[in-house]
């Protein structure tokens, strides 16, 4: 029985795999907002490659810079994720809200990494915490 599992799961993960496709594009690829908020945000941060992630349901955008960060974006250029690989990263596209909590609660602390999901944020700090918020900014948890 378990064997038996074990090939189902393997089969599910191979039809996935067929599914999806990456392919490595050119930055003046990557749609016009993503292209800007790039551009606006990590400005002495060259782009070091593209990868455009396209399965049947979505299209998203990896784009990882000069010095490691990586930044996820949506079909729509719009961003989703970006992570400094425990490296602080710029916060001016981070709702106020969410800035002036870790501000207060956290002085001393970077954000590291951030993740804007369907209903929440997910922002790490540099000091391994790991917190959540609402869409409009209010302090959810720690995430464990």
């Amino acid at each position: 029985m378990e064997i038996k599992n074990i090939l189902l799961a393997s089969f599910a993960m191979a039809s996935i795999a067929v599914n999806a496709q990456e392919e490595t594009i050119k930055a003046s690829e990557l749609p016009a907002p993503a292209v800007e908020f790039l551009s606006t945000n990590f400005k002495d941060n060259a782009v070091k490659h593209v990868i455009k992630d396209s399965d049947k349901k979505k299209i998203t955008f990896e784009v990882t810079l000069a010095d490691g960060t990586e930044v996820e974006f949506s079909q729509k250029g719009k961003w989703k994720e970006v992570d400094g690989k425990k490296k602080a990263i710029p916060t001016a596209y981070i709702p106020q809200t969410i800035l002036d909590y870790i501000k207060t609660n956290y002085p001393k602390e970077q954000i590291t990494h951030i993740d804007k999901g369907h209903r929440d944020y997910d922002v790490d700090l540099s000091n391994g915490l790991d917190l959540e918020f609402d869409l409009g900014g209010k302090f959810l948890r720690i995430d464990k």
